[in-house]
């Protein structure tokens, strides 16, 4: 499952995303970095989960404050071919 989070400060690195995942009990497969509009980066996070647990931690993650930053976060579900 992917949680999309949104908010990370323009330096953040794939290492700090995933321990900041992990003490919130996250098993993160993967994280992508995507540079947003402005001063903030966006994170596509693949979390080892069903989608019942992906929405629970985005529920977690979602308006977390994070360095000075207001994180949010959605559960994207992708469809395969």
């Amino acid at each position: 499952m992917y949680i999309s989070i949104g908010g990370f400060p323009e330096q953040v690195t794939e290492t700090e995303i995933r321990e900041a995942l992990e003490r919130f009990g996250a098993r993160v497969s993967s994280v992508t970095l995507e540079p947003g509009s402005g001063d903030y980066t966006l994170a596509l996070v693949d979390v080892d989960t069903d989608e019942s647990g992906a929405k629970a931690l985005a529920e977690r993650i979602n308006g977390h404050v994070w360095k000075g930053k207001r994180l949010r976060s959605r559960v994207f579900l992708f469809q395969g071919n």
